[in-house]
């Protein structure tokens, strides 16, 4: 079967939903392309072709990459991208994301492949002041192309939040699905050995108590809200508990001026270590060699990632990220750093971070492994 994935921004070293729907999908003999601009500016890096090819020979995919003829906010129009699309003959296109450019096409003659569509927005990111008018306009103008032709065979949903924001937006349920936000058990699991040469890389000890955040450094995450939870604990506390703090990921050059001059407030009491982007089939290397991980702001599928390695996972109290954390009681009311910081002790004085007793857990998580999903989509 010949699939098409067609996204405005792609990076290879990402574990996004689209790097693994890829991945299963080339495991099981598919021919798969990744269609994509040649931006690169929001994962605060430039376009790396050997990295691009390394990735095509390791899953045996292709990737192509077109010039953005425009870019407004961060919806792209890429050149000749249908003219493309025609010259590989897919059985399957999946455009990801919604509200893009890319429905411009529901105005065009009906194709000869199949077109899904996914959705990855939730209230939490769903901000713009413009939303009301926004989602208004979407209902008239194409809302009602999707529901009332076959153009596109179905609107996926990543989670509950995305659901309901689709409704929002006038498309009817008999389009909707879920294809759930999740993971790839070949590349995320625990591995003893790696948390042991990670620990020992950064000379942490066996009992120290790893606290951390793996994700984008920007304005968006603000993993520096992490501070603001370690600042409330005594330092007697965390010498005593042994708490080490460890962030990992790309870093937005302006946040990381506020970043590194909030770190100076906590540096006198724990040790804090920051690295920077790792590839995604590392990440479950770092992921097992912590044993708490904090996600400050909004939410993030590392979270889904931590837990299968064994993490404790501290969050806000959004539905996206209620239905993501096996452990409801560590989200806390949104911006409110004293309940973070309450949680966080809770976790430590229980020993709840204890990776067995989190292992045993992770059943909770298994419908959404990615090789079981893949079978839904090949399946349209």
């Amino acid at each position: 079967m010949k699939i098409i994935h067609v996204e405005d921004y792609f990076d290879p070293m990402a574990g996004y939903q689209i790097n693994e729907l890829v991945r299963a999908g080339s495991k099981i003999g598919d021919e798969v392309y990744i269609i994509t601009s040649n931006c690169m500016k929001p994962f605060h890096k430039d376009v790396d072709i050997k990295i691009d090819k390394k990735y095509e020979k390791e899953l045996g995919i292709k990737i192509i990459r077109l010039s953005a003829k425009l870019i407004i906010s961060t919806r792209v129009i890429m050149k000749d991208l249908y003219k493309v699309i025609d010259s590989i003959n897919p059985d399957l296109v999946y455009f990801h994301g919604i509200g893009d450019f890319k429905d411009l096409q529901l105005w065009k003659n009906k194709k000869d492949y199949k077109i899904v569509r996914d959705c990855h927005m939730s209230w939490v990111a769903s901000q713009n002041k413009f939303r009301k008018m926004y989602y208004k306009l979407f209902k008239i103008f194409f809302a009602k192309k999707i529901n009332n032709t076959s153009k596109y065979d179905k609107v996926f949903a990543l989670g509950v939040e995305e659901y309901e924001y689709l409704k929002a937006i006038g498309i009817n349920e008999d389009k909707l699905d879920f294809l759930y936000h999740g993971y790839n058990d070949d590349i995320i699991f625990f591995d003893e050995q790696k948390r042991n040469e990670i620990r020992a890389k950064y000379c942490y000890h066996k009992d120290d108590i790893i606290i951390s955040y793996i994700g984008k450094m920007d304005n968006i995450k603000m993993p520096d809200k992490i501070f603001d939870i370690l600042d409330k604990f005594d330092k007697k506390y965390i010498e005593c508990k042994k708490i080490k703090l460890l962030f990992i990921g790309p870093q937005d050059k302006e946040y990381m001026k506020i970043f590194n001059k909030r770190k100076e407030r906590v540096l006198n009491k724990v040790e804090v270590t920051i690295e920077s982007s790792k590839s995604f089939s590392e990440l479950k290397n770092y992921f097992s060699a912590s044993d708490i991980c904090i996600f400050p702001k909004q939410c993030t599928l590392s979270s889904i990632h931590a837990q299968i390695c064994g993490c404790s996972v501290i969050m806000e109290k959004y539905s996206s990220n209620i239905e993501r954390v096996i452990e409801e009681k560590n989200l806390y009311s949104i911006d409110k750093i004293d309940e973070a910081t309450k949680i966080l002790t809770d976790i430590i004085d229980k020993s709840e971070f204890d990776k067995k007793r989190n292992l045993n857990m992770i059943s909770e998580l298994k419908n959404r492994e990615y090789k079981n999903q893949i079978k839904k989509l090949r399946n349209i």
